[in-house]
């Protein structure tokens, strides 16, 4: 059944430029952050290398999220949803799975983005681990939320955009770090976001442990994404 799927979502990237874009896209982010982040850390010391290593690693899940969004759009569209339901394999099954390879092609772009950005290098392996089990899991939450709010691919681009602001949010992370922080805890990437400025600049941080801050982003984004695939199942009667 996965290798079924994979094959139809491969079908759809293939089929289609914009996908084909957004699936190549997080493989650029990784060649030019293999080439900026080192000039950003030379010509300008401070926050800045930081910035960008933190933007594009939140930008992997979220392209991949916004391709099964579109590609379960398409679905939509194309009544594959409302065949499924006469057939044996689950709907919910399938949406789900869709949203497990979203995720694991999330965990690989952000693996290649870290090992060209060079943030290996620099941090440990327990943390590394946590952000790139945790970053990926922005990409079901935006597929989720583009299939909740949209009827078509149109609007699905609309929302893709303004969604997209979500991102700059938790840039916040590296300017707050005392009690205030827990009002972004509510937005999913706060918590990759976390982890990765206590990896890039030491200090004294509220709860002191990356792993708790690991333990409360997976507990928010599974709560999320429960509420999300709720409120599509609504939207869609699967």
């Amino acid at each position: 059944m996965l290798k079924r799927i994979l094959k139809h979502e491969l079908k759809n990237i293939f089929r289609d430029k914009m996908y084909m874009f957004l699936a190549i896209y997080p493989i650029i982010m990784a060649v030019i952050a293999y080439f900026l982040v080192p000039y950003l850390e030379k010509t300008s010391p401070g926050l800045a290398p930081d910035i960008v290593v933190l933007v594009f690693i939140l930008l992997n899940g979220f392209m991949f999220g916004a391709i099964t969004g579109f590609t379960l759009l398409d679905d939509q569209d194309d009544q594959v949803l409302l065949s499924l339901k006469i057939t044996p394999i689950s709907v919910k099954y399938y949406v789900l799975l869709k949203l497990v390879i979203s995720y694991l092609l999330g965990i690989f772009a952000t693996f290649i983005l870290l090992l060209l950005s060079g943030f290996l290098a620099s941090s440990n392996f327990l943390d590394i681990t946590y952000i790139i089990i945790l970053a990926p899991l922005q990409g079901p939450l935006f597929a989720l939320l583009i299939n909740s709010l949209a009827s078509n691919k149109v609007e699905g681009f609309v929302i893709m955009k303004l969604s997209g602001i979500i991102l700059l949010i938790p840039i916040a992370a590296l300017f707050l770090t005392e009690w205030t922080e827990i009002f972004l805890g509510i937005i999913p990437g706060f918590w990759t976001s976390r982890i990765i400025s206590m990896q890039l600049i030491e200090q004294d941080y509220f709860l002191k442990y990356s792993s708790v801050y690991f333990l409360l982003g997976v507990t928010v984004h599974l709560v999320v994404g429960y509420l999300l695939f709720k409120l599509y199942q609504r939207k869609t009667h699967i």
